[in-house]
């Protein structure tokens, strides 16, 4: 199977991480990985707060029901939506999705496990941020080297999700 297709297939959503630190290479790769997704007009409306600090994540860790997840995750890649770069808001929000999906393959595809916390336009989390005006949050995504391997999941057959015209 190609190898983009099997990261799809193989890639889960991690909630448990080892405190091993990430390096610098693999989280500017992932970083650059988000930084390539498509979105309308090349707007690239995403912008990244990284957070690292074990202060930075415990307090981000009070903000959320994923306490644990975001605490022991030796870094949370919170992502914004710049509202000054982009134009148009559900165009936007798609782009930031398809950012995200490719923050998530990257750390899968280097060895790394994530989850995409749908945390959105929280004025708290935006503040410890440092969130500017025109920025909201959208998501945050943990990331670590995994502290354990979740199961597949099944998944609907195309023959339901699929209609030919």
């Amino acid at each position: 199977m190609n190898e983009v297709l099997k990261a799809i297939h193989d890639r889960r959503s991690v909630r448990a991480f080892r405190s091993q630190p990430v390096e610098p290479e693999a989280l500017e790769a992932i970083l650059d990985a988000g930084r390539w997704a498509p979105s309308g007009r090349n707007t690239q409306p995403w912008r990244f707060v990284v957070v690292e600090s074990e202060a930075k994540r415990a307090e981000l860790g009070k903000l959320v029901p994923q306490r644990d997840m975001v605490r022991t995750a030796p870094v949370t890649i919170a992502v914004l939506l710049d509202r000054a770069a982009g134009y148009d808001e559900l165009k936007d929000a798609q782009a930031i999705g398809a950012c995200a999906q490719n923050i998530l393959l990257a750390a899968h595809a280097l060895g790394l496990g994530a989850c995409w916390i749908g945390r959105a336009r929280d004025r708290e989390i935006e503040a410890l941020l440092g969130a500017r005006e025109v920025e909201e949050l959208m998501m945050l995504l943990p990331l670590g080297y995994p502290a354990e391997t979740p199961p597949g999941r099944e998944r609907r057959p195309l023959s339901e999700l699929v209609r030919r015209i």
